[in-house]
């Protein structure tokens, strides 16, 4: 056989075979996978809807056009708001905006990388420190575990006073409060760009408070992955307030990319469909319904977690849960001993981490891909007890195995 074709094969296996608790992971659905493999893939063109530099693009004009149509309307953005569909993914849809707005020299003041804050927020191996300056804000300790620590981000806003203010997360549980954030940025004449990756789904259903506002309580940027939440394939889409959307534009095309794989846009599109309900997943759900059964998910994944001696760094108001080791649990021991017995997680650092980022305090886990195989929540609880138990040592490997195996062949796989 096919070495790459024996090797999708048994990658389907081990995805259907396993428990997947990546929180940035999700399954697109079978008609977006087939437009992201489809002919699409074959036509260059360079450029924007009506002015392209090839020819027989009268059908790409037609579809970038249909999708930025589809996700203006998507996240309520309409009129405020455009947006770039050419963006290849979101790492790239952040650097777009740097490279639109700041100059060298310019600060830039994001979530601290183990608060929850994202790499790609200039954090402190990032290559964009050859050009711009970096500060962090960060989370304070409180009856819940941890929030964001609004003082300590007025502060630094106004002391610093940053060229842009990123308001984003890779790790953290709790909702952000984007209106009042971007309110208190943009009174000390700071730019703000909200990095949705992780919850835009949430914030497409209204589960989640939205960074698309008018005036200052808005943000000037939003950058999202459509692959998360939105359960989409692995691209982006990087809005921004209309003044701003021809430098942008420019930004992405021609100023650092060249031409745009409308496959991806498609396979966007579809996604976008599954949301607005003008088409659906395979298992017939409305989109909201699906993001209902993230939380519940997740709030279930958590109460198993507790009622099995784990800790949380904070109770989850997301898709994503965050848990405090103890210290005598190597993280990535840990996450390698769950790979084996097949529950798909990954170690992340946690507030005020002693430990180093390759052997962090804590581990991350998501219900957004195992809610789109239909797990319930009393699966979702019974799993986050099997996962204390392995955290404990309460479990054995093979009976770890045993459970994966049942809960795995239950669950729906639409590939």
């Amino acid at each position: 056989m096919n070495k790459l074709f024996d090797l999708t094969a048994k990658e389907n296996s081990r995805q259907r075979s396993t428990l997947n608790l990546i929180a940035s992971e999700n399954y697109p659905s079978p008609k977006a996978l087939e437009l992201l493999g489809s002919i699409w893939n074959d036509k260059y063109a360079e450029g924007y809807a009506k002015k392209r530099y090839y020819a027989g693009n009268v059908l790409s004009d037609e579809l970038e056009e249909y999708v930025i149509s589809k996700a203006l309307q998507t996240f309520g953005a309409e009129g405020e708001y455009g947006v770039n569909v050419q963006v290849l993914s979101g790492s790239p849809a952040n650097a777009m905006v740097y490279l639109t707005v700041l100059e060298p020299g310019d600060m830039v003041l994001s979530l601290d990388l183990a608060s929850g804050g994202h790499l790609s927020h200039l954090h402190s191996t990032s290559n964009f420190l050859k050009f711009f300056k970096h500060a962090s804000y960060s989370l304070k300790a409180s009856d819940e575990g941890y929030e964001l620590d609004i003082e300590d981000y007025t502060n630094k806003i106004k002391s610093l006073k940053p060229r842009l203010v990123i308001i984003g997360f890779s790790a953290y549980p709790k909702k952000y409060q984007f209106k009042k954030l971007c309110e208190i940025a943009h009174e000390q004449g700071c730019l703000v760009l909200a990095d949705i990756a992780h919850i835009s789904g949430l914030v497409a259903t209204g589960k989640h408070p939205s960074p698309f506002k008018e005036g200052e309580s808005g943000a000037d940027f939003v950058t999202t992955t459509t692959h998360k939440t939105l359960r989409g394939p692995r691209s982006a889409l990087l809005f921004a307030k209309s003044q701003y959307m021809d430098a942008i534009n420019k930004t992405v095309f021609p100023g650092t990319s060249g031409g745009p794989h409308l496959n991806q846009i498609a396979a966007v599109g579809q996604a976008l469909l599954e949301v607005l309900g003008e088409d659906k997943y395979p298992d017939g759900k409305a989109f909201g319904d699906y993001i209902d059964n993230v939380l519940a998910n997740t709030k279930a994944l958590e109460e198993g977690l507790k009622s099995g001696g784990a800790k949380l760094v904070t109770e989850s108001e997301t898709h994503l849960s965050l848990i405090e080791l103890p210290s005598n649990v190597d993280s990535l021991d840990l996450q390698q001993k769950l790979e084996k017995c097949g529950i798909i997680t990954n170690r992340n650092s946690i507030p005020n981490d002693s430990r180093t980022a390759w052997r962090p305090s804590g581990l991350r886990l998501g219900t957004p891909a195992l809610t789109s195989r239909s797990i319930t929540a009393e699966q979702a609880k019974e799993l986050g007890g099997v996962i204390a138990g392995a955290i404990t040592n309460r479990m054995s490997e093979k009976s770890i195995s045993s459970y994966v195996d049942g809960v795995s062949e239950s669950l729906k796989w639409w590939y």
